[in-house]
């Protein structure tokens, strides 16, 4: 389920041209020959971690800027060189939600568990950075796509039969796009041990809902529940948030064996724009493309909070869109009434 399947008159021809040119170069650019690993030559007393880490914290892939990445230098990099000591390929974990996205307008648009152009991009995003990995070393990179979707079960109630559903058409995707030898998917009921879960979950003491809780944060529960709900709901699962994350963190850190990285950066994991010019987590909305600058167009997140800024078009590209993702959505910015 998407945002619109209804033609704007307010989307035109050349939007809908440019969002195709815009995922054709996408495309040719994940489909042409990687070019073959020649060594670095490092200057005297140079480090290939930095220099990896570098790449890492570049504007393409991290929105942080370097003076703030640095807080994240002294721990990734020394995963970085037990990787190459052992020469074996990097290896990335990167948190790319619950396995559905968040509703635009909860009550009216539902829950998505379909794969569209947030994962493409996402994957373009991987394919680039481990391209230029490669080039400055052999063994390359890997990355493991972290699905909280007991998390989501436990906090939400959204069954698992539909975020197993996203991880089947997320894992078609990547095997379409010939990416399976870079990336797989690590996913929370596969395994962990729901009953364990349980046990850990009942052990941790359940703290009282807060009383004042903002308007945002209800927004945020909303969206993700695909319904309006009171504050007070919205405080209670919260709370129950809390709760769960604790335990799916703590089991699923057992896995973790490499740089954990999320699409925003926390206080401890280094952040990774998960598309172009992205600094979002793209499971609170719907990812669609926007006109840009200079004739073309760019990623935009649609979310509860700008969605009525824009007016939304379904479009069907699925004669160059890879399975299962067949359309996206073309956003174009609504002017301001006088």
């Amino acid at each position: 389920m998407t945002i619109s399947s209804e033609v704007s008159s307010h989307v035109d021809d050349v939007l809908r041209a440019q969002a195709r040119d815009y995922l054709s170069r996408v495309l040719a650019e994940m489909a042409a020959p990687q070019i073959a690993h020649t060594p670095v030559d490092l200057p005297a007393g140079g480090d290939l971690a930095l220099t990896i880490f570098d790449v890492l914290t570049s504007r393409r892939f991290c929105d942080l800027g370097r003076r703030k990445a640095q807080a994240y230098q002294e721990e990734v990099v020394q995963s970085l060189r037990a990787r190459i000591q052992a020469n074996g390929a990097f290896r990335f974990f990167l948190d790319v939600g619950p396995g559905y996205h968040a509703s635009t307008r909860p009550g009216i648009v539902p829950l998505s568990s379909d794969v569209g152009l947030s994962e493409l991009l996402l994957l373009f995003q991987v394919d680039a950075f481990c391209r230029e990995i490669h080039g400055l070393y052999a063994p390359g990179a890997h990355f493991f796509f972290v699905v909280d979707n007991v998390c989501a079960l436990k906090t939400n109630d959204v069954p698992l039969e539909q975020t197993q559903g996203y991880v089947r058409q997320f894992r078609e995707l990547i095997a379409t796009m010939a990416m399976t030898d870079r990336v797989e998917l690590v996913v929370e009921s596969e395994i962990v041990d729901l009953e364990e879960y349980d046990r850990e979950l009942a052990a941790l003491p359940v703290q009282a809902p807060a009383d004042d809780i903002a308007p945002a944060a209800v927004d945020n529960v909303a969206r993700f529940l695909g319904r309006s709900c009171t504050p007070t709901e919205a405080a209670e699962r919260v709370e129950r948030y809390r709760r769960t994350s604790d335990v799916t963190n703590r089991l699923l850190d057992r896995f973790v064996q490499g740089v954990h990285m999320t699409q925003r950066a926390t206080g401890a994991t280094l952040g990774f724009r998960s598309f172009p010019g992205g600094d979002q987590r793209a499971q609170v909305g719907e990812l669609a493309l926007t006109p840009a600058v200079k004739g073309s167009v760019r990623p935009v997140l649609l979310t509860t909070r700008n969605i009525d800024g824009y007016d939304c078009e379904r479009l069907d590209l699925s004669d160059i869109l890879p399975p299962p993702v067949a359309s996206i959505t073309v956003a174009r910015p609504r002017t301001p009434e006088l």
